[in-house]
């Protein structure tokens, strides 16, 4: 299923409102239930899986420290803050994995200044691509057995001095096949994206305000 951008966002900010509001573990699961729903739906299952696994194991701690959290490294209202944010996390997947190309009309269509525009996308270009890098060397150090846990300090080393020059490449080289694509040209810039409310996006606007009104009587109601 594919959405307008303005859709996630609208899903985003209730989950955000409601996170903030509600205080029953009930309504709250019930709203994680929900955004799980919602992220598989748009074909995020994966990652959503994991997301549910931390919330659920998160979940069970608090259980078992009912509530005074695991001592001062582990307070109760630290795993409180990470567990909202988790479900917070659920509503952000879709916006993030919005294409570049897609953000970029939506901005254009919209009139957001250049200044904002292009730095947002790049980063969420710039992000993806050095997970990757990051992931390559991490791999390139265990063939040559280089990460250690016994010596943490030189495997940070041989870690993040490589990733720095990578990291630093990876930027020079977005920022030129951004120019030569022509981003920075004058004129007017047209794309093969239409940004337009469909369908389903009317539907995941309605299901949204119904679902936040609903969640938020629930919980005053309980």
């Amino acid at each position: 299923m594919h959405l307008d951008l303005r859709s996630k966002f609208a899903v985003f900010l209730c989950t955000v409102f409601l996170a903030s509001v509600l205080s029953n573990d009930t309504v709250f699961f019930l709203l994680t239930a929900i955004l799980i729903i919602y992220s598989t739906i748009l074909g995020y299952l994966k990652i959503a899986a994991r997301i549910a696994i931390v919330i659920i194991l998160i979940s069970l701690m608090r259980t078992i420290s009912e509530g005074n959290g695991f001592g001062v490294m582990l307070p109760d209202m630290f795993l409180f803050i990470v567990l909202r944010s988790l479900v917070i996390f659920l509503s952000v997947i879709p916006i993030v994995k919005t294409s570049p190309g897609e953000l970029m009309a939506f901005m254009k269509k919209f009139k957001v200044h250049r200044n904002i525009a292009l730095p947002l996308i790049f980063m969420l270009r710039f992000f993806p691509v050095v997970k990757s890098e990051f992931l390559e060397i991490i791999d390139s150090l265990k063939l040559r057995g280089l990460i250690s846990f016994k010596k943490p300090f030189t495997t940070m080393e041989y870690l993040f001095v490589p990733m720095m020059f990578s990291s630093s490449n990876v930027s020079e080289e977005l920022a030129a096949a951004s120019e030569v694509r022509g981003i920075s040209a004058k004129g007017i810039h047209t794309s093969r994206r239409v940004i337009k409310f469909r369908i389903n996006d009317y539907i995941i606007l309605i299901l949204t305000i119904f679902v936040t009104l609903g969640l938020y009587l629930l919980e005053g109601a309980i």
